[in-house]
């Protein structure tokens, strides 16, 4: 094919934004005389890579630095089979993800470094894109396409010196992409794909939310069920469901008074025009500070904004006790017209600036004050710096979906989804404040009556083994019992015979035990063989699941050793590293294997090569 004009442009795609990039570098690749075909990663084959010249990816990354459900296979594929070498082929890669994670944009790293490996030319330099992805992703998409409309003039893999940015492209999918200049047509290979997604939610109305723990408990954890209507939407045990939140109107109003807005003005977003009301409350993230904003305040605090004062005028303090008079002081602030015990801090002629400057200096600084702060502690923290509608905007976090592990089977109670949410709550600075869309979710969502955007998220590897005989080991402690629980509905649908055994933990027995009577009665009907529960603030020792899987190490060994599936569900920093760590320690006791026997056991032959291993973790 290389002696045409043809380009192949693959995507790996989660949530559909490198899918919808791939779309519309393809729509440009006509301007530059190029014949594009788009093809997501679980449509094409290592082989029919190889015979192209010019090869474009986007990809993803999904959880924990690893590749999107539709890139897994051909990711293994890559790394499995004997590649001749791709000395003709001509390469770029864009990357998307979130610079919050740790292994930030990792799957398209890895894919840059294979094509390298194999001998393929660079023709731009790797792109990594933050969750504001749209200008990098199109600066990119001309770049890479003004090179490889040339690659047959070319002798060196230097980048273009200038960059063009192209304009945006409405695109329409799963339809024919004409150009009606050139008269040529973007292939655009793929499966059939629900209509609804992050951009397009489908609206949904609740049947049930309430609570799951017992009467004293200090968590608050819900079960709430979605009806699917006519939606068409479908999804499988392991599934996850996006779900668009909208930000609290308290807190909305707010930013808009102490910024002195009415709320109507009128702002220019990423969605086009809006009220700065309507930004506010459905297309930016207010409940937490965008380090971007922070860092852009330098501009107005430095450049011609006056100076802020701060004058004391009265201070009075009453005993909470008996409601005694303790302080009671009135002044000017100047001078040494000063309350007893005062003592000055920071800059009183310019606080904000000593403020910014030490956050802007020190990175550690600037992650400690953006955790658990939002637009509302900034405001107070700088002063009311004289922000347009517009200014006041730029900079901030786009509003995101978030993902919930479906808590159930589609055949157990068809046309619904069920989620298992821990709502988050918190005081901070002075103020009561809750999780963007748990708090959406518990304080804004009445049954049958709030509109909620969701969208389906599939998985091609969370899933259960198509062998019913399997049998699965299961880790899941408090809102990571939700996909089991869907696993276990599943599994008595299916009359599975593999045995199912369940580690599941949290607080107390009282109060966090959710779905006791399900897992009782599956119990009695044989479909939960085993279930074993840890309660950290019962008793004298705190016991948590991996503590019981220590305990019960041989008998793990012997299901493990006897091909059964292992899955892990929850908080991804300590619980998911700490049941790593005792799998590994297991299979090294109980298989007869030193330490590196057993990692490379369980990281190597049960997570890669049989698929065995598998983790949703967060």
């Amino acid at each position: 094919m290389s002696a045409d004009r043809s380009i192949l442009i693959i995507y790996g795609s989660q949530s559909g934004n490198s899918e919808e990039i791939a779309i519309q570098t393809g729509q440009a690749a006509i301007e530059h005389n190029l014949n594009p075909t788009v093809r997501a990663m679980d449509e094409i084959t290592i082989n029919e890579i190889m015979k192209e010249r010019r090869v474009l990816i986007c990809c993803s990354t999904w959880g924990d630095g690893e590749q999107p459900d539709n890139a897994e296979d051909l990711w293994e594929a890559a790394n499995s089979e004997t590649i001749d070498s791709l000395d003709n082929m001509h390469f770029s890669v864009l990357a998307l993800g979130d610079s919050s994670y740790d292994l930030f944009c990792e799957s398209g790293k890895e894919w840059d470094n294979w094509f390298e490996s194999k001998g393929a030319t660079r023709i731009h330099d790797r792109v990594d894109c933050d969750v504001d992805f749209e200008e990098p992703a199109q600066l990119w998409s001309e770049s890479v396409l003004k090179k490889m409309a040339l690659i047959e003039d070319l002798k060196d893999s230097e980048p273009l010196e200038e960059v063009v940015p192209i304009e945006s492209v409405k695109i329409e999918k799963n339809i024919e992409i004409k150009s009606t200049e050139t008269e040529k047509e973007i292939t655009v290979e793929k499966s059939a794909k629900s209509q609804w997604s992050a951009k397009n939610p489908y609206t949904s109305y609740l049947n049930q939310n309430f609570v799951l723990n017992g009467e004293g408990s200090g968590k608050e954890t819900r079960h709430i069920v979605f009806d699917l209507g006519d939606s068409g939407l479908e999804y499988k045990a392991g599934d996850a469901l996006g779900v668009i939140p909208i930000c609290h109107p308290d807190l909305v109003n707010n930013i808009l008074s102490l910024c002195n807005f009415t709320g109507e003005e009128i702002v220019d977003t990423h969605l086009g025009e809006c009220t700065i009301r309507e930004a506010l409350t459905k297309r930016y993230e207010i409940h937490r500070l965008s380090k971007k904003w922070v860092m852009r305040l330098g501009e107005y605090l430095n450049n011609g904004s006056e100076g802020i004062e701060i004058k004391i005028i009265r201070r009075k303090r009453i005993s909470e006790e008996n409601g005694t008079i303790l302080l009671d002081w009135q002044g000017t602030g100047d001078g040494d017209d000063l309350p007893y015990g005062y003592e000055e801090v920071g800059s009183i002629s310019d606080p904000s600036l000593v403020l910014w400057n030490e956050l802007s200096s020190n990175g550690e600084a600037m992650e400690d004050y953006i955790w658990s702060r939002d637009y509302i502690d900034a405001l107070g923290d700088f002063g009311n710096i004289n922000f347009s509608a517009q200014q006041f905007i730029e900079g901030m976090d786009r509003l995101k979906p978030r993902l919930y592990s479906i808590a159930s089977s589609p055949e157990f109670e068809p046309g619904t989804v069920h989620l298992t949410v821990g709502i988050v709550r918190y005081s901070h600075h002075g103020r009561d404040k809750a999780g963007l869309c748990t708090g959406f979710l518990s304080d804004m969502c009445e049954v049958e009556e709030t509109g909620i955007g969701i969208f389906m998220s599939p998985t091609r590897s969370f899933v259960l083994p198509e062998d019913k005989t399997k049998d699965v080991i299961m880790v899941g402690p408090g809102t990571g019992i939700a996909p089991f629980r869907a696993f276990l509905e599943q599994r008595e649908i299916d009359n599975a015979t593999g045995k199912n055994w369940l580690f599941f933990g949290d607080w107390t027995e009282e109060g966090e035990y959710y779905y006791k009577e399900e897992m009782e009665d599956w119990k009695k009907k044989g479909v939960l063989n085993k279930h074993d529960l840890a309660w950290s603030r019962t008793g004298n020792e705190k016991v948590y699941v991996q503590h019981l899987m220590d305990k019960n190490g041989e008998e793990i060994w012997k299901w493990i050793d006897g091909g059964a599936y292992f899955y892990v569900c929850g908080d991804k920093s300590r619980m998911a590293k700490d049941v790593h760590k005792t799998l590994i320690k297991i299979c090294s006791e109980h298989g007869n294997m030193d330490i590196q026997q057993a990692t490379e056991f369980v990281e190597t032959q049960m997570m890669k090569t049989e698929k065995r291993y598998l983790r949703d973790v967060y």
